[in-house]
Order: structure tokens, then sequence, then C-alpha cells
């Protein structure tokens, strides 16, 4: 059988041998594997197999398929932990994760694929698709001490094919153990207490609990990490190692502290994420008080400008009173003054007039006597004709007033202008239609606007005076009712000053109102005073719908929901003397189930939707949108701040609407009003004649008689001389007689106006004296003496009055706009105040949301920006630069440090690479190479950012941009999308910031070549150079750094230097033996010639049916003598 298997020259193969052995170093006590035993483990069907292993080194060989990596996965499901298990790696391609085999395909004995066509996909086939067992045992040996057995049992039940079906079993004991013995533990079932109990000396593990089985199995092997583990698990798949890359990160590094720093960086983060968020809410409610102060102020204000309105007001008569009397003095003073001189001057006047009536007579008799009758005669009809002309010219300009007044621009000049003027008149008074004024919607609209906004003020005083939100009129009622009956009105309380939506399905509230509102607006009376309130509602009209219900002294307990989703669970009752009964009344009457669309509806027998859709009964079902249902200013259960801001809200709308509403029928009226004063003018213009009008007439007739009396004064030269005389006599008389009059009337008016000053003096004295004129405050007096002289610089008695109206005009309307302000400004302070309350109610949990508590609000401002904020700011940049650099500080220096203790970790490996050439006069040296990606480098510029800088001076605006920094880190950190894990892994891991070169060097150190994992390399030459960093790699994991071979030696190679050449594959089995490994080689029948030398025995694996595995191995000669 051993020509069959190797045709090859005996007497060669011994001297290889024979040369090989001269340089391997002693292997002493070395655990090396010494035999392999399997049952029901893939294709390795029925039978226990035994397949001794040689000390000098073993060969698995036979065709593709046979079970060759089957028996080698065998062996690794007892080394390597399950977190690591991967089975027919040789088979895969790099950077393959498709494994088709498992430990339940294995247990099964899955040995091909079809199809099944009920199924419509493919599916395995098992040699054993009932329960059955499997058992693998590696026995150890290391020439001096007890041998060492590692087993594991597996047991399957019924025809399960899941790894929940799979239950197993580890045994670790220093002795020989066989499958023969071990399988009454395991063919029906895992007898794991049994095994122990017959075993004692044994360590068992049991159900993929393992940890220990592997902890002490690397203790006897010498191993100080469970990555030699996984290393010795990836050598087996060695032709899959085809990067230096790979090769260290993976299997060479351990993980860095730098994810551990992370986690705590993320884990200690918390204490900044509270003291940050803080500070954003003092922030927050500083922003927010400080408008709050700013209406507050606007309030204070306004009130104040009210009142300084109020007090002048109030001083207003007073002080006009009192200057009245100080103008009253002075004027009577000059008026005194004044009547000496006006006396003088109506004497004079008096004796002027005298001589020139004395002037006049002799004037006029000098005319007469020249025959100046006619000329006289003359003049007096000039005299009548100019003032008929100047009645006339008065009675034109008003007709132009008028015309203008009734929008026509157009005065007539002549008859026939007249005449069309008045035809057109006619004809408009005729055809023109009555004004119709506001219409009766106009008047409608502004009636229901004022009432609504009349509404909402008294609803608005309502809530604010008694924190109820129930309406006004029903709490009228209610206070009547008390009074009526001398119950206090906490006696009587409505079902809704109980009950309160639950926050957190606010989002139901408009809903449950309208299911709740009947009980809500029901006032609970207890048995004992329903007599009393009976009693009282019946003798009395109310004004309004007033329902109320008994409350006995005991009520039922609450009934179970129907449902989840039932509205009793969307609410919270107070806990009151009434409590008891509305938990038990909701629960009888109001168990409707809140449902999230209407076909839900058919699910239960009341319910109702989110958008106000009731179902009462199976049948009946009402949605009443009079009101919108998320109109807060309607609700009444509960939450009375936010109500009030609903209400004041509506109350604005409302006042806009008034507003809009009166303009349109001050417009309509001012319309009307215009319409009526046109008709009026032109029905006054209708009655007139053009000769009432007609100017021009006037002024010739004037002028035919003024040519009538030139004409006859030039006829007489004489008389012309006369006449002129006696019209200067005349004038002069008319100029004395009206002189005269004149200073008559001056006496006259002067004297009764002495009288007069004299009256009011003493009435306006007596009115001080007696104290109904008070005394003005200087400072008052002072403020109101400006506003006077503001309207009128030298203020007279006569005006007086009108300037002091106008500054009581000025004053009423400061003081209505400064009253306006300070409502809007209050209304502002209320909202303010109920969002402070909604937004933070536990600081704010002792006040109200009303003006009256603006000044506590104001305090707690202060405070915050006193010491609160001040010192939570501080607070927050101390542990920011505390976590910066504790922290960060030390993941950064972690990060910038990696490269060099990576490089440290590799020193070693490169002490062993130089124990063996890795070509003729040649050796391989390894470098690490720093390079990190543009993410890595970013995330380290955000690192500095946030560790470096000079702490003491920064502001809080460059704490807070390294806050934010640090904030956007630490949530990719915690985060568990798959970006930023991607993300997390390439910034922490710091084995991914270098990179790996392999140089190749002489004797003295200077560099031939260099490669690395991405250089253009045959297959056979990177396999070369892997498997040579692996061998490396092996030792510093397997041995200390003072031991000239590891204590466990078996390396599994699965499908070996497939693709080097038979120079590069005895080079690298050179390499392992002078590691002093012990070689497990598995090749397709290649390569044959190499390897012999390098092992000590064969096994023959075939499959002729691909049902069953058959093994059969051959020691050579030397090896049997050698073992004998």
């Amino acid at each position: 059988m051993t020509e069959a298997l190797f045709p090859l020259d005996a007497a060669l193969i011994a001297d290889q041998a024979r040369a090989r052995g001269a340089d391997r170093p002693d292997v002493g006590s070395q655990w090396r594997l010494s035999e392999i035993q399997i049952a029901n483990w893939g294709t390795f069907d029925a039978d226990i197999h035994r397949i001794p292993v040689s000390h000098k080194g073993h060969l698995i060989t036979g065709p593709s398929g046979s079970g060759k990596s089957s028996l080698l996965d065998g062996i690794a499901a007892v080394l390597t932990p399950d977190k690591w298990l991967r089975f027919n790696v040789a088979a895969q391609t790099a950077g393959s994760r498709v494994d088709q085999r498992s430990l339940v395909s294995y247990v099964r004995g899955a040995w091909t694929r079809t199809a099944d066509s009920d199924e419509d996909r493919v599916v395995s086939k098992y040699l054993r698709p009932r329960a059955t067992w499997s058992g693998i045992i590696l026995r150890y040996d290391n020439g001096t001490d007890r041998p060492l057995s590692l087993a594991r049992l597996f047991f399957i039940k019924g025809s399960g094919t899941k790894m929940t079906d799979l239950s197993d079993v580890c045994i670790l004991e220093r002795a020989g153990l066989d499958l023969a013995d071990l399988q009454q533990y395991a063919r029906t079932g895992l007898e794991t207490r049994k095994l122990k109990t017959e075993h004692p000396e044994a360590l068992i593990t049991s159900n993929g609990s393992h940890a220990r089985f592997y902890a002490r199995m690397r203790k006897v092997f010498g191993m100080a990490s469970e990555s030699a583990l996984q290393l010795l698990h990836k050598t087996q798949s060695a032709k899959s190692l085809d990067s230096l890359d790979r090769l260290f990160r993976d299997h060479m590094l351990e993980p860095p502290v730098t994810f551990d720093l992370a986690e705590t960086a993320v884990n200690q983060f918390g204490d900044l994420k509270d003291a940050h968020e803080h500070v954003v809410e003092l922030r927050r409610q500083r922003d927010h008080l400080l408008q709050l102060r700013e209406a507050s102020n606007r309030y204070d204000s306004a009130h104040e400008s009210a009142a300084k309105s109020i007090a002048l007001n109030d001083a207003l008569l007073p002080f006009q009173k009192r200057r009245e009397l100080d103008l009253m003095r002075s004027d009577l003073s000059a008026q005194r003054r004044e009547l000496v001189e006006i006396e003088v001057a109506a004497d004079r006047a008096k004796k002027d007039y005298d001589a020139a009536v004395d002037e006049y007579d002799l004037a006029r008799r000098a005319t007469l006597d020249l025959g100046g009758s006619e000329a006289e005669h003359l003049q007096q009809r000039i005299d009548t004709a100019e003032t008929e002309r100047r009645a006339i010219a008065d009675r034109w300009a008003s007709l132009e007033r008028q015309l203008k007044q009734a929008d026509i621009d157009q005065v007539p000049t002549s008859a026939a202008e007249f005449a069309e003027l008045q035809a057109q008149i006619a004809a408009t008074l005729d055809n023109e239609t009555q004004a119709a004024g506001p219409s009766h919607a106009d008047h409608d609209r502004f009636s229901k606007a004022r009432a609504r906004v009349r509404d909402l003020e008294a609803e608005i005083d309502s809530l604010r005076r008694s924190g109820s939100t129930v309406p006004g009129n029903l709490l009228q009622i209610r206070q009547e009712l008390a009074e009526g009956t001398g119950l206090s009105e906490k006696a009587l309380p409505f079902a809704a000053e109980l009950i309160e939506v639950d926050p957190d399905h606010a989002a139901w509230t408009g809903a449950v109102e309208r299911v709740l509102r009947p009980l809500a607006l029901t006032v609970l009376v207890r048995s004992e005073n329903l007599g009393a309130v009976r009693s009282w509602v019946d003798s009395h009209r109310i004004k309004g719908r007033l329902v109320f219900e008994e409350i006995p002294a005991q009520a039922p307990k609450p009934r179970p929901v129907n449902s989840a989703k039932s509205l009793v669970n969307k609410v919270t009752v107070a806990e009151t003397g009434f409590g008891d009964w509305v938990h038990s009344t909701l629960s009888e009457r109001y168990d409707f189930a809140c449902v999230d669309s209407p076909d839900e509806l058919d699910d239960h027998p009341r319910a109702v939707t989110i958008k106000g859709q009731i179902k009462t009964s199976r049948t009946r079902y009402e949605k009443d949108d009079r009101r919108r249902i998320d109109d807060r200013s309607q609700w009444v259960l509960g939450d009375r701040e936010s109500k009030l801001e609903a209400l004041i809200a509506a109350l604005k709308e409302a006042q806009a609407e008034l507003a809009e509403a009166q303009a349109i029928v001050d417009a309509a009226n001012a319309e009307t009003a215009q319409a009526h004063r046109r008709k009026g003018i032109l029905a006054g213009i209708r009655e007139q004649s053009w000769r009432d009008v007609d100017l021009a007439g006037a002024k010739e007739t004037i002028a035919a008689l003024e040519k009538a009396l030139r004409e006859l004064e030039d006829a007489d030269g004489d008389l012309q001389q006369a006449i002129g005389a006696e019209r200067e006599a005349r004038a002069a008389k008319e100029t004395a007689e009206t002189a005269t009059r004149d200073s008559d009337y001056a006496l006259r008016r002067a004297n009764e106006e002495i009288t007069g000053l004299r009256a009011g003096l003493s009435r306006l004295e007596d009115d001080v004296n007696a104290g109904r004129i008070p005394e003005v405050d200087p400072t008052i007096a002072e403020q109101l003496e400006a506003r006077f002289t503001r309207i009128q610089r030298s203020i007279k008695r006569e005006a007086l009055p009108e300037i002091g109206q106008q500054v009581s005009q000025a004053l009423q309307s400061e003081k209505d706009k400064a009253q306006a302000m300070a409502s809007e400004a209050g209304q502002a302070v209320t909202r303010l105040a109920a969002e402070f309350k909604a937004a933070w109610s536990s600081v704010a949990s002792d006040l109200t949301a009303d003006v009256a508590d603006r000044h506590d609000y104001l305090a707690m401002l202060d405070e915050i920006l006193v010491h609160g904020l001040p010192d939570h700011e501080n607070r927050f940049r101390d542990l920011l630069r505390q976590r910066s650099r504790d922290l960060i500080g030390e993941l950064l220096n972690e990060i910038h440090a990696a490269p060099h203790e990576i490089e440290d970790r590799v020193a070693p490996i490169n002490s062993s690479l130089l124990r063996s050439q890795f070509d003729e006069g040649r050796y391989l040296r390894l470098k690490v190479k720093t390079r990190r990606s543009q993410t890595v480098n970013a995330f380290i510029s955000d690192l500095r950012k946030v560790a470096g800088g000079t702490w003491g001076d920064e502001d809080m605006e460059t704490a807070e941009d390294k806050y934010d920094t640090l904030a956007e880190v630490m949530r990719r950190f915690a985060s568990s999308e798959h970006v930023d894990k991607v993300w997390k892994n390439q910034c922490l891991d710091t084995r991914l910031h270098v990179s790996f070169l392999a140089e190749e060097i002489d004797d003295h150190g200077r560099a031939h070549a260099t490669y690395d994992s991405g250089a253009a390399m045959s297959g056979g030459q990177q396999q070369k150079l892997v498997i040579f960093c692996l061998a490396a790699a092996l030792r510093y994991q397997l041995a200390d750094p003072d031991e000239a071979i590891s204590k466990y030696g078996t390396i599994i190679l699965d499908e070996a230097f497939d693709k080097a050449d038979t120079r590069y594959t005895r080079m690298a089995l050179d390499i392992f033996i002078e590691f002093g490994f012990h070689m497990v080689l598995a090749t397709p029948q290649k390569l044959l010639q190499t390897i012999e030398p390098y092992v000590g025995a064969a096994t023959s694996i075939e499959n002729p049916s691909r049902q069953k595995t058959l093994a059969s191995t051959m020691v050579w000669a030397e090896e049997s003598a050698d073992e004998s």
C-alpha cells in the first residue's frame, strides 16, 4: 500500500530524513498529537475510527471530497472555541464568509444536497436523520508525563437541525480515553452528571459553556492567551492567510485598550452630558424668563404710565381752577389800568363826534341850497345796491361751498348754467335711492364678535379667579347653589375638576374631552346633601343647564376594562373623597376603546377614534364637529394653564374679528351719513333762484347808479363841490360816530369784564378757602403747566378751558393706550408664566400663571443669572476639562503610542525570523508603517480639539464647541448603527492604523527587497512570505522568548502550499521544523515527494460511496523503529 500511496525511492527518503533530523531541535517534552478518535462525524459514519499520528509528523492525503477536511474540522471542533470556529476554510476563497458546514451538519452527517420540489429549495441529505451522537478524542503525549486526552461529545435530539437542538460536553483528562468507553454517556443523550461521577479527575464542561475547559487546556500547553488558539485554527487554512496585514492584525496583535477607554468614556460621559443639559435647561429658563421680564417691565411701565395719566387727569381740574384764579387776578389788574385809558378815549371821542355833526349839518345845508336833493337820492340808491351786492356775494360763496360738499366742482356763472344745475339736481333727487347702510349680516357679525369678546374676557377672568376650567356660567350657578344651600363650593365639585388626561396620552385629549364632557360638567353631590340641593334647584330659576348626580358613601369597585386601549387608562383621577366614585363610573359608563382607525371600531362595543368619532353601542355612531376637536379653549378637563393660554389666544382672534366687523359697520354708517348730507345740500340749492346769487347783475346795477350820479355832478360845478364837501363831512361824522360807539362799547365791556372778574375771583377764592379746590402737588402742577404751555405758550384765561380739554383728551388717550399696553403685557406675562410652568413644573410648582406672581418668576431669573447658570457653567467646564484630559487625553495618547507599541510587539518576531533563512543568504525583517485613513486623521483632529487648548482662558462658547465635538464622538461610540460601528472600528482599532512590510535583508542587515500586502507577487511568493511570518507568529504566541521550543507543538495545515513550488514548500517546512513544530499536513495527493521526508506516517482517506469515509494509516519503517 505504501508504494501505491508514495511511489518514491526508499533509500532517498531515508537519506533525506536523516539529513533533516540532524538539524532538528530537541523537542524533548513537547506536547504532540498522537491519536485521533472520531465517530459519527460527517461521513465518518457508524464505526469508531482510530488514527494514530506520527510523532515526527503526519500526512493526510486522499482525493477531493474524501473527508480530509472533515477530519481536520473534527480536530478544530475540540481545540477551537466556538466563537472562532469555521469549517472547511481551506476550500473557501480569501474573504469568503459562506459557511455551509456546521456542528449540526457534521453531527447529522450531511453528505449531499438535493432539490426539494415541495419547498422549491436545495436541502441537505443526512446519514443520521434521527437522534444520534458524535464523538472526537484527541490524545497528546510529551514523552515524559501522563497522556492528555481532549474529548468532545455531541448529541442531537429527534430530527432537529438547529443549534438549539444540539447539546455537547467537553472532557479534559490526564489519561488515555476511548470513544468505545465514552459512547455509553452519549448514545441516548448526554449523561453529564454520570460522566462527572465516574471520571472524578476529569475537567468536564457542558452545553456550550467551555471557558474552563479551554483555560485548563491552555495552561497545560503553556499558551498565554486565547489568541493562540485562534491562530492555530487559522493556521489550518494557511493558504487563506494571503496578507501580512491580516496575519498580524487578526492573529498577532491583541485588541487594543482603546475600545475599553472609549467604553469608559461613554459611561462617564453621562455626568458631563447631564451637566451640559442642566446648563442648557437653565439657559432655556433664563431666555424664557428674560422674555417674561421684558413683558413684566412693559406691564409695570404701562401701569406706571396709566397711573401717572390718571393722577394728572385727577389733578387737572384743581390745577385749571387755580391757574384760572391766577389769570383772573392778573386780568383784573390789567383791566383796571385799561379802564382808565378807555374812559379818557371815550370822552375825547364824544367831543370829536359833536364837532363832526356840526360840520356835517353845515355842509348838508350848503348842498341843499344848490339843489342837491336828486344827487342825495341817487347816493341812497347806490348805498342800498351795495348792501344787496354784499348779500348776494355771501350767498354765492355759500353756494360754492355747498356744491363742493355735494361733490360738484363747477359753480354756475350764468342763468343758463344755473338752470342746467337745477335740472341736474332735480334729476338726482328724483332718482337717488336711499343709502342702505350696514347690512343685517354686518350688524349680526358685529354683535356676535362683540359678544364673543365679552364671553372670552369673562371666561378668562373666571378662570383666573376660580382656577377652574369649567365654563363661567356653570361656576356662577354653582356659586349661587352653594350660597343658597350653605354648602362650600368644594363640597359641590364638577367631575372635570377631578379628572385630567395623562400627559403621556396628550394626543388623545380632544377625543377624551368629547366622550367625558357629559360627566365632566356634572356637579357631584353627596347623599347627605342631595335633599338640600334638590329643594334649592326646584325653587329657583337656573340660568343654564345644570346636571348633578348623587354620590353614595360607598362606591362600587371599578370594573376591569375590556381593552388595554381603554379611555379609562388614559386619564388620571384626583385622590379626593369623590375619587372612588369617579373611578367606578369611568369603568362602568366610559370604558371606550381608543382606536387609531375607523375600521377598528368593529372590534369593540364602545370606542372612539382620535378624530372624535364615537361608537356608543353596536349600532349607534356620533361625531360632533361644531367645535374643532383641538380647540383647547373648549376643553374642561384639568390643565388650567393650557386652557388659559388657549383662551388668551382665542381672545386675540376675537378682538381682531371685532375690530374688522366694527370697521365695516362704521364705514357703512359713514357712507349713509354722507349720502344724507349730500341730499340735504342739493335740496337746499334747488330752493334757490338765480336772482339770489346773480353777483354780476348786482355789480351792473351799482355801476349804472354811480354813472348817473357822476353825470349829475358833472352838469353843475358848484353843486359838485358842495356834494364833495358834504361827503367828506358825512364820512367824518360816521367815523366819529363809530369811534364814539366803539368807545362806549369798550367802556361798557370793560366795566362788565371787571364786574365779571370780581365775581369769578370771589367765587374761586371762596372755593379755595372752603377746600373745594384742593391743593395740587408741585411736581404734578409743574407737569401740567408744561403740557398747557406745549399747546399754547402764552396762556390766556379765555383759552384755558379749551387747552384744559385738549390736555384732558391727551391724558385720557395716554391712559387708554397705557392700559391697553398693560393688558397686552399682562397677557404676555400670563402666557409666558403658563408656558414656564408647563415646561418646568417642578421648579414652579408653588407659583401660579398669574401676573401677581411675576416678581417670584423674576426672582427666579435673578437667581439663575447670579448663581444658578454661572455655577453650573463652571461645573460643566470643570467636568469637561476633567473628562477631556483624563479620558480623551488618555485615548489620544494611546492612539498616538499604538504604532510604537506594535513595533515593540513585532521586535521578538523579527528575532524569530532571523533564526532561519527566507532564501539563500536572505532573511526576513518586518517593519511597521503608520498609515492612518482620512477618517482616522479627522477623528484624531477632533480628539485634539477636545483635549487641547488652554483651559483657564477658554470662554463658554469655546467649551461648548469642544463639548459638541465630544458629544458627537460619544454618540458614535455608543451607536448601534452599522455605519457608526464601522467608523468606530476604523478609529479605535489601532491595528488598522498601521501596515506591515517585510524586507529581505542579508547577513549585514541591508535590505534587498520589500514586500507589503498590496505588492504584486505571485501566489507562491505571497504564500511563502505569509507562511514564514506565520511560523514566527506561532512561535511568538506558543513559546516564551527564552524557550527554545514551545510546550505545544502540533500544527495543522490543510491543503498547504497548494500555490508554492517544491523548493518553496521544502523551505517553508524547514522553518516549521526548525521552530520545533509538529506538522500534520493534509493535501490532495500533491507535493508528496516534497512532504514525505518531513513526516513519519501517512493516512489515506477515501470515500468511494460518498456516504462512508475509510481511513488507513501507514507508518514508515524508520518511524516505527524510532518509536520502538
